[in-house]
């Protein structure tokens, strides 16, 4: 069955259990400058990777929209027409006998204590301002792990902010339904294993980390998840990559997650390689960070000898 809310939070706060004591560098940090550009065409910004007689056009999209923004979902139309198939995000997945594995891994989440006196000085400051920001009581929080906490209070400020995280996912996934055209995720991972291999003792500092960069985004307010979408929408990919992305940023360090971060790049490169292999036309919808990324997909597919097609010409 397709992974629920709660199996969600466990795999973004599961990576927490990590206990390397050097953090890895966050592979989705550093972007390529020449893919960072302004597409020519109106509305967000496409790339063509091709070989030969094939053709893979890749949209690369936000981890989600403000509700009632507007973007140009034409061209979308217009290259499904036809298409062999719509390339989505891998996806994660539990089965029916995961499912008290997942409810006692989310035990080992819970604070067996309220997390408000454990937190320094200045980091009980920004938390309890946070709290107030978002209309809540500390109680709403107070039950998790300090990171866990921080996890939801984001979800809960960008449900304050609009932000809907099923787009544009969910736009380009119903047009494609209205053509016809086949949808598959570019891989599809069990969430349980690879929660059990992240089990451990949660570190303080990682705790802490984690939380504080919750804290940042909120702080930094809803402008400028609206100010970025709005560059993705006009094709700029410079102001949409300034999406605060401290919380996740946080969570790349740590080696296990980490490393499904790398794994997720190299199964959307060979999914788009995939279909490059014979003639025909696909689409693929790629986060946009993973695919303009250093040893991201784009790079990746150049690399393996594809050429690539920026945006910016046309």
């Amino acid at each position: 069955m397709a992974l629920g809310q709660t199996a969600i939070l466990l795999v973004a706060a599961g990576c927490l259990f990590a206990a390397a004591p050097v953090p890895a560098a966050d592979p989705e940090a550093t972007v390529v400058a020449e893919l960072v550009v302004q597409a020519r065409t109106p509305g967000p910004a496409w790339w063509r990777v091709s070989k030969g007689g094939s053709t893979v056009w890749v949209l690369g999209v936000p981890s989600g929209l403000p509700r009632g923004t507007r973007w140009e979902s034409l061209p979308l139309a217009r290259r499904l027409t036809g298409a062999r198939r719509l390339i989505t995000p891998p996806s994660f997945s539990v089965g029916l006998g995961d499912v008290f594995g997942a409810l006692a891994l989310r035990g080992k989440l819970k604070s067996k204590t309220p997390i408000e006196g454990s937190l320094p000085a200045d980091l009980r400051a920004r938390y309890l301002a946070a709290i107030v920001t978002l209309r809540q009581s500390p109680g709403h929080y107070d039950s998790w792990k300090p990171a866990v906490s921080g996890l939801i209070m984001l979800g809960d400020f960008r449900k304050r902010a609009g932000l809907d995280d099923s787009q544009p996912l969910a736009a380009a996934r119903t047009i494609a339904g209205r053509k016809g055209v086949r949808i598959a995720a570019a891989a599809s991972y069990k969430a349980m294993p690879f929660l059990r291999a992240l089990a451990g003792e949660i570190t303080e500092a990682v705790d802490r980390a984690c939380l504080a960069d919750a804290l940042h985004e909120i702080e930094a307010g809803s402008g400028v998840v609206r100010a970025a979408a709005a560059g993705w929408a006009r094709g700029d990919v410079r102001v949409a990559l300034t999406a605060e992305r401290g919380f996740e940023a946080c969570l790349a360090t740590l080696p296990d997650f980490n490393a499904r971060v790398r794994q997720t790049m190299a199964d959307e490169a060979a999914a788009i390689a995939h279909d490059l292999s014979t003639p025909g036309v696909s689409v693929a919808v790629i986060p946009l960070r993973a695919l303009v990324a250093h040893d991201g997909v784009l790079e990746r597919l150049k690399a393996e000898g594809y050429e690539i097609g920026t945006p910016a010409s046309g």
